[in-house]
């Protein structure tokens, strides 16, 4: 018989309803250790990746049957609890509209230095003090994207489970490992494993494509606003530029990554 509560909960007051509302907060989440994920895409991938799920709300109105078919097939596989709430109560929990009709309270991924893939020639992006969650979201997806070994996020000022993170990282927040840390500690962990610290500048001497990134290295992007943090700067043994051809003087933080971060997929695999 599958665990899901046949009767659907109507109100957006009901206690289940507004508890797990209130993760759209983040110091909820830091409070409970729970995270909320939103649509079936993000879903699907926070269930390949192993993560923990509490409890899934399916809203039947909104439900994308054809694409949520699988998800919900795992979901009941597992256990979890499943269950159907009525528009109004749905909408209180969604961040977004296109969800597919399904949330889902999980548990928290560790994000611990110690839990990183160590390869032999590792390629890290390591982002610093970014604070826009969309723009740490499609960091991760580049990441993803160019097969990174992993994400240090270091002196964080958004949360990487941050709805609108997910949703920017179009999931991918499950599918790379990652390392919440404090600068000194990360940096700590790179010398340790003998990373080389890449960094960029618009007064670098050498452009982007100049730089080796066939060795294991760390690239690191800073705030928008402020840059890197000085411990950065003086730690960098690879500064480059990428070159640019109209009045502003840098590009957006993820556009960045995402062009050193597939330079290094292209010197590495010979593309």
């Amino acid at each position: 018989m599958s665990p899901s509560e046949r009767e659907p909960i109507a109100s957006p007051h009901n206690p289940r309803i507004k508890s797990a509302a209130k993760l759209h907060k983040r110091h909820e989440r830091d409070h409970t250790g729970t995270i909320l994920i939103e649509g079936v895409r993000e879903l699907s991938r926070a269930l390949e990746s192993g993560i923990v799920i509490e409890e899934v709300f399916c809203c039947q109105d909104l439900l994308d049957r054809e694409n949520s078919a699988p998800v919900i097939r795992g979901i009941e596989k597992r256990g979890v609890l499943l269950t159907d709430v009525g528009r109004k109560a749905f909408e209180k929990l969604a961040y977004r509209e296109a969800t597919g009709g399904l949330v889902a309270v999980a548990r928290r991924p560790s994000s611990a230095l110690e839990d990183l893939p160590e390869k032999e020639r590792p390629l890290y992006l390591v982002v610093d003090a970014i604070e826009k969650p969309g723009n740490l979201g499609a960091l991760m997806r580049s990441a993803d994207g160019a097969g990174a070994t992993g994400v240090i996020i270091t002196d964080p000022t958004t949360d990487l489970f941050n709805p609108n993170a997910i949703r920017s990282s179009l999931g991918t927040v499950f599918t790379v490992p990652h390392a919440a840390s404090e600068t000194t500690r990360a940096l700590e962990w790179l010398k340790a494993r003998k990373v080389t610290i890449v960094t960029t500048s618009p007064a670098a001497g050498a452009l982007y494509f100049e730089a080796d990134f066939t060795r294991p290295c760390a690239i690191v992007v800073g705030s928008e606003d402020s840059g890197l943090g000085p411990e950065w700067l003086d730690a960098s043994e690879v500064s480059v530029r990428i070159p640019m051809r109209g009045a502003a003087d840098s590009l957006n933080v993820s556009a960045t990554a995402a062009i050193l971060l597939y330079e290094a997929l292209r010197q590495r695999e010979g593309l």
